[in-house]
């Protein structure tokens, strides 16, 4: 049996990035390498959970007050299927 493997890759972290400069109160130059990072295993964790590549900022980090999601696309992720035992 197959199971595939999601993983946020360059695109992604640009995504994600200029999602970040655009919504979150402190910006997109804030966020480290490392930070973006973690916003990717985010999403990489909604993926493993049967969600969209989705990240969320909460309400009282967002610019407009409000929570903001934002799911990376498909260009934004990278496939690895693998074999598994059943």
């Amino acid at each position: 049996m197959k199971a595939k493997i999601y993983s946020v890759n360059e695109q992604g972290l640009i995504e994600i990035k200029e999602f970040l400069a655009g919504n979150h109160k402190k910006g997109g130059d804030h966020f480290t390498p490392e930070m973006l990072r973690a916003w990717a295993a985010d999403a990489e964790f909604q993926i493993r959970e049967g969600n969209h590549a989705m990240i969320e900022i909460r309400a009282w980090d967002a610019v407009s007050g409000h929570t903001e999601t934002f799911t990376i696309s498909d260009a934004g992720l990278d496939c690895e299927e693998i074999e598994i035992e059943e």
